[in-house]
């Protein structure tokens, strides 16, 4: 089984919004800005949903 990777390197939009669910799952969610090769080019906007042990890490370091 292949598993994708993505490696996204760009500038926060907002503090990540972090729930904590019933079950005690962990969920974040923020944008993303990645610059594009030329700066007169608009950035390139990604919303992410994080789950576990790294939306974790994103509540406790990410922030705008």
């Amino acid at each position: 089984m292949a598993i994708n990777s993505v490696s996204l390197v760009g500038f926060v939009g907002q503090d990540p919004e972090v729930r904590y669910l019933d079950s005690g799952k962990v969920v974040a969610n923020f944008t993303l800005a990645v610059n594009k090769r030329t700066r007169d080019d608009p950035p390139d906007w990604f919303n992410l949903e994080i789950w576990g042990k790294q939306a974790e890490f994103v509540a406790n370091y990410v922030k705008k």
